[in-house]
């Protein structure tokens, strides 16, 4: 922890990024955990209005990451990343005031795009203070322990509104975060958008990326896919399921020990995996992880749930900054943030695979049972297998050319 501390505070800009991405996590989570009681409550809108408009922002942020990673590739990351929190200071702004579906559902759709511009150029303007060496997988996994914590404390003060009966004031001081962040992270443009975006490669004497590999692209947005069909279960089939078999209070517990393992784990674990030079072997045994998380969770008593989102976490840690360390060290400048947002795509559509399979499998209470949870061990055990044997096929060496008969 030492090592990265002093990794920040060496590096100019490293820090504002860093608290940024706490204060960005901390603000949204003091809304969006109680956002769907407060639009059935506060602005009377039906169930599936809500769902809805919640479906719009979840859809909005991860199929337009896209488009948020052309737009840091084109404008630079620093200037794509406070354009994005102003939408998303305006959307809050737009859902306190909306008075009906359409105005709603069109918030909720702006507060998205906010996000899908914000969370690549956020990674790009990580990759440009840092460049592609060593210490970048470190800065991730900082910027993911600043994501949790924010994400963790967020919702206590989100409660904390709803329970002295305000919870319009979290909206207003969201948005305020989000303005006062904007306008204080635009004075590292010139360490970031100002910088040249064209590294050089091998054959120039540098240590960048001179050429797409696109081989390489698609095995990382497979990574992806397989971590997003994982991951979702931690936000809906698990919930859902500890709900059913035991009390409903003990989801909360759940989702407060991953955010306090994911903090406490995340940079020591990724500094001893960073000892590890086959990312495919780093992420296929995250994903062997996940699997016999699941087998835990099949159990359904407290402590196997317990042992399920521990397991979990230390897998979620392996895997997401790995992920992000490889777009960096096999896109060029460029494209980068095009990169990350298809990373964001990709998660996006392995959980809505997952979601969909859940749905299927559901018991009648709308809970999966056990035999979902043994499923899910096979597919996680065999994406883990895919990884690793695709990888492996990707590093043999091209065939020689044959000589041509006369």
């Amino acid at each position: 922890m030492r090592e990265a501390l002093r990794l920040v505070r060496r590096t100019p800009g490293c820090l504002p990024l860093l608290t940024g991405n706490f204060a960005v996590a901390f603000g949204s989570n003091i809304v969006i955990p109680y956002l769907a009681i407060f639009l059935t409550r506060e602005q009377q809108l039906g169930p599936a209005v809500v769902a809805l408009a919640i479906t719009v922002k979840f859809w909005s942020q991860q199929g337009l990451s896209m488009l948020g990673g052309w737009i840091a590739d084109r404008v630079g990351p620093v200037s794509a990343m406070c354009g994005g929190l102003v939408v998303r200071a305006l959307s809050y702004l737009l859902l306190l005031a909306a008075s009906g579906p359409v105005p709603v559902v069109a918030a909720c759709a702006l507060l998205g795009l906010g996000g899908a511009i914000y969370v690549p150029a956020g990674k790009s303007a990580l990759v440009r203070l840092l460049g592609t060496g060593e210490e970048l997988r470190t800065a991730f996994a900082l910027r993911s322990t600043a994501n949790n914590a924010g994400s963790a404390l967020g919702p206590l003060a989100g409660s904390l509104l709803l329970f002295l009966g305000e919870p319009r004031i979290g909206f207003v001081v969201t948005s305020a975060i989000y303005l006062v962040l904007a306008a204080v992270l635009l004075r590292l443009r010139k360490l970031t958008d100002l910088a040249p975006a064209v590294e050089p490669g091998p054959e120039a004497g540098g240590g960048g990326v001179p050429l797409l590999d696109r081989r390489k692209l698609t095995w990382i947005l497979g990574c992806a896919f397989a971590f997003g069909f994982c991951y979702i279960q931690l936000e809906y089939a698990l919930p859902v399921f500890t709900g059913s078999v035991q009390s409903p209070s003990l989801v909360g517990v759940l989702f407060t020990v991953n955010a306090i393992a994911v903090v406490l784990l995340q940079v020591p674990l990724n500094q001893y995996a960073g000892r590890v030079a086959s990312s495919a072997l780093v992420v296929s045994g995250a994903l062997l992880l996940m699997a016999v998380s699941f087998a835990a969770a099949s159990l359904g008593s407290v402590a196997s749930l317990v042992v399920c989102v521990l397991l979990f976490s230390t897998a979620e840690v392996l895997i997401d900054p790995r992920i992000d360390s490889e777009i960096a060290h096999t896109v060029p400048a460029p494209r980068r943030g095009m990169a990350f947002g298809l990373v964001g795509t990709a998660i996006a559509g392995g959980g809505a695979c997952a979601n969909a399979l859940a749905g299927v499998l559901a018991a009648g209470d709308g809970a999966p049972g056990s035999r979902f949870w043994l499923l899910l061990v096979a597919v996680s055990a065999g994406f883990a297998a895919v990884v690793y044997l695709t990888s492996a096929v990707m590093r043999r060496p091209a065939p020689a050319p044959q000589p041509v008969a006369s």
